[in-house]
């Protein structure tokens, strides 16, 4: 299989990305770096220093300290886990050796039990560290313009799909590109998938993701510059949340924007696309919608299977019947 780009932990957004060290490895680390330190008073002055580059304005002290270094505190009268901040890491690989600080981070990612996000986020555990820049991650972002929802803050990201082989392929694709993590089974068995909110930020910040909003969101110009098989999962995982397989493929949406940029990463992709038309109901405009030609069907059918081949979850799934008995 071809060498895709490795994607390391210190690439998360270091300030909203919190680490959960095997215990081992934790104490062992601490104590390593207490050794490279003139003392826990300089420490700290040191990390309160680099906070002011993240844009914290927070003071930490001793106790911060010893809570990273047990993983928990006490907290009226309850134990409760501490998770090192991931920027908290990348700032203690430059005290224990400024010349090889990656050599640390790399040492450090081997022992990552879990990651997580801010407040109450699911956490990531069995990672899949480093994460790979494949096709298959990019499909992600497609499905998060068509049937997902990026939330702000504290608001839950997710993604709504009726179909239950389409929302398990799509929870399968996740899992297959970071690693385990629980939802809510009740709200998965009524057609939504909530996101840990770690994944939704990770997008974000490494892809430097523009509004999703329904009527604001675009493809960027950084992912339309990605080789043929990047756009061809992400074309594919559009038509699966928005579009109809029939005597063409039709692909439906009210973001005009959005949708030329989907019809220009079909025409990429070398398929035989018609221009964006407006479609009205009862004499009202209703959505935006263009076509793949039936020419393209064969083109389209083998280029989904070859791709297949190397990330399953990435095929029209509940979809692929509809496509096949066209070209059989």
């Amino acid at each position: 299989m071809k060498k895709y780009q490795d994607i390391h932990i210190w690439e998360f957004p270091p300030t909203l990305t919190f680490i959960g060290l095997k215990e081992d490895f934790r104490i062992k680390l601490f104590r390593n770096l207490k050794l490279q330190s003139k003392s826990i008073t300089y420490l700290l002055n040191q990390i309160n220093k680099s906070a002011i580059k993240y844009g914290i304005k927070r003071k930490y002290n001793f106790g911060h300290l010893s809570s990273w270094i047990k993983g928990y505190k006490k907290d009226r009268g309850k134990i409760r886990t501490i998770n090192i901040p991931l920027w908290i890491i990348i700032e203690l690989s430059r005290i224990i050796s400024k010349k090889e600080n990656e050599k640390v981070l790399l040492e450090i990612e081997k022992n990552i039990e879990y990651y997580t996000g801010t407040g109450r986020s699911h956490h990531i555990t069995n990672p899949k560290l480093p994460l790979l820049l494949t096709p298959e991650m990019v499909s992600v972002i497609f499905h998060f313009v068509g049937d997902g929802h990026i939330g702000k803050k504290e608001v839950v990201s997710s993604y709504r799909q009726m179909n239950k082989q389409s929302l398990n392929n799509f929870l399968n694709k996740l899992k297959s590109i970071f690693g385990d993590f629980d939802y809510p089974y009740k709200e998965f068995n009524n057609g939504r998938l909530n996101i840990p909110k770690i994944i939704t930020e990770f997008y974000l910040y490494y892809f430097k993701l523009p509004n999703t909003n329904t009527f604001e969101s675009y493809i960027p110009e950084n992912i339309k510059r990605l080789e043929k098989e990047f756009l061809l999962a992400g074309l594919i995982s559009f038509i699966v949340d928005e579009g109809h397989v029939g005597e063409v493929i039709t692909i439906y949406g009210k973001n005009p924007k959005l949708m030329n940029d989907v019809r220009e990463i079909s025409i990429k992709c070398g398929y035989q696309t018609h221009p964006l038309r407006e479609k009205y109901a009862r004499g009202k405009f209703d959505v935006y919608r263009f076509s793949i030609s039936s020419k393209s069907y064969n083109r389209f059918y083998q280029d989904i299977i070859n791709l297949s081949k190397k990330f399953p979850s990435c095929t029209l799934v509940h979809k692929m019947d509809k496509i096949t008995k066209k070209i059989h």
